[in-house]
């Protein structure tokens, strides 16, 4: 069964899982992460966030100012060791994220109908030839537009 709770009432209930060393299964919900994640159909694992994120990692995070929670990756960190993070489906960037906005990580998700782990070696391979793809396309769109203008 799939339903909606508050946002507030869903980290509380996470936590309790994470506090008995529970992981959790979420159907996440909007297009930012397509075409990895497909909002309709595919499932993340949530666990608790044991260290720091690293690069290319996806966490659960909540944006202080809207209270909103996001499934984003980690596509860098700022000077003051903030993370910087954007959806595989978005141009943009969020920044100011800290470790205390950080409330799990994505370990593994299901993806029609097969399972992957953040461990293995093709999920590697797909970050890296989808975040070179994501340059891509922010170069060519910049050029673009440049040209558009003139």
């Amino acid at each position: 069964m799939s339903e909606h709770i508050d946002s507030a009432e869903f980290v509380a209930v996470m936590q309790e899982c994470f506090d008995r060393g529970q992981d959790v299964e979420l159907l996440p919900t909007g297009t930012s992460m397509l075409p990895m994640l497909d909002g309709q159909t595919d499932k993340v694992t949530l666990s608790a966030p044991i260290n720091r994120l690293r690069k290319y990692d996806v966490a659960f995070y909540i944006r202080r100012r809207t209270g909103q929670v996001v499934l984003h990756r980690v596509i860098g960190f700022d000077r003051d060791g903030g993370y910087i993070f954007s959806g595989d489906n978005q141009y943009y960037y969020e920044f100011d994220v800290t470790d205390d906005d950080i409330l799990a990580l994505m370990t593994g998700f299901t993806h029609k109908g097969r399972r992957y782990e953040t461990t293995d070696f093709s999920y590697r391979l797909y970050i890296r030839r989808m975040m070179l793809k994501k340059r891509l396309r922010m170069i060519v769109s910049k050029i673009y537009r440049l040209i558009r203008h003139k």
